[in-house]
């Protein structure tokens, strides 16, 4: 017997015989996903098969196939709910977060489904799929069409259709959202805190120095208690270096480097009344970007604003006239219908 022959016999490797079976049918699942990292959704793909669970494959190709990195599609939300199983079950975020990563998908997208459907812990997978839906839509009537789609136990090519009550479940819940981008409705909290930056013009006039300002919003926002030092030998530039290391000022009262720079030269020149209140109003100038997500609301096409009750109650009713004749089903023929009243609010410039 030959050396290589004893090295080959002493150590034999057992091959499984359905490697090649597993190997075809993981190339088959790659082309068909065709995912953005493809070594972190292969780590998901034979995961998912070892615990005999759906894997994170879709069931043919899309085309065309996604524009941007991390695209959103239909395809990929047809995965999630084969994962998941029941639209009705309820899971936990950790594990919607779990299965969306295993798809490589956008974090961004999943962030913003959990702000638009409020999902802190847990959440329901139609109402989540519905919202993921709402962001490839052009208006709620294109989202609606592809729900249907989505939850529809035909086959491709079918008619789509769906029960009335899912149907009317979803449009409602979908109606009821604001995603229109406008601004939101203050509460008596936030006019505060607008309030903390914002001089009356009565007030404005009876300012005759940067110092008067400092040491009023000392007064209305810390808890000191000394009273005010009238030594005139006092600069106002001390003052200034005072204010900004105090530690117990709040956070919205403190000034950056740029800003001290900026007052520390204004106090070398006569400054007016305007131009004070200018001053002191960069910081609210600045953070103007910061607060539009928490001012407006989130502008999703998609979903669009929120609907009244007469609107979502038309809508019903002629989708179950429909039902009624169709064994309680409905489907995209249905919104199609001339006869259909909008899903939508369209808003005109007259309007």
């Amino acid at each position: 017997m030959s050396l290589m022959d004893i090295g080959y016999s002493s150590r034999p490797l057992s091959v499984p015989p359905r490697l090649p079976i597993i190997l075809k049918q993981f190339c088959k699942a790659a082309i068909r996903t065709q995912p953005y990292d493809l070594l972190k959704w292969s780590s998901a793909y034979f995961k998912a098969l070892a615990e005999g669970i759906e894997p994170p494959s879709k069931a043919r190709l899309e085309y065309p196939l996604p524009g941007t990195v991390s695209g959103l599609t239909l395809g990929f939300i047809k995965v999630l709910l084969r994962q998941f199983g029941d639209y009705n079950r309820i899971f936990s975020i950790e594990s919607i977060i779990q299965r969306w990563d295993d798809l490589c998908l956008d974090r961004r997208d999943l962030e913003l489904i959990m702000i638009i459907g409020k999902f802190q812990h847990k959440c329901q997978i139609k109402k989540f799929l519905a919202i993921a839906v709402g962001l490839l839509g052009s208006s709620l009537y294109d989202t609606m069409l592809m729900i249907c789609e989505l939850f529809t136990i035909e086959p491709d090519g079918g008619s789509s259709m769906i029960p009335i009550g899912l149907f009317m479940e979803i449009y409602g819940y979908l109606a009821r959202l604001q995603c229109d981008g406008k601004k939101r409705q203050q509460t008596p909290d936030d006019d505060g805190d607008d309030n903390k930056m914002e001089f009356s013009s009565e007030s404005t006039s009876e300012i005759k120095n940067p110092q008067v300002i400092f040491d009023d919003k000392i007064e209305r926002n810390t808890n000191l208690t000394t009273s005010q030092d009238d030594d005139s030998s006092t600069s106002p530039k001390n003052q200034v270096e005072c204010f900004l290391n105090d530690e117990n000022i709040n956070d919205d009262l403190k000034i950056d480097n740029c800003q001290f720079k900026v007052i520390e030269n204004d106090l070398n020149k006569p400054t007016s009344d305007m131009e004070i209140k200018k001053t002191i109003s960069i910081k609210k100038i600045d953070n103007s970007d910061d607060r539009i997500e928490s001012i407006c609301h989130p502008n999703v096409p998609g979903i669009g604003g929120c609907l009244s009750p007469e609107e979502i109650a038309s809508v019903g009713a002629w989708m179950k006239e429909c039902a009624r004749l169709q064994d309680g089903m409905v489907g995209p023929r249905n919104l199609r219908h001339f006869h259909c009243p909008p899903l939508d609010r369209h808003e005109t410039p007259y309007s």
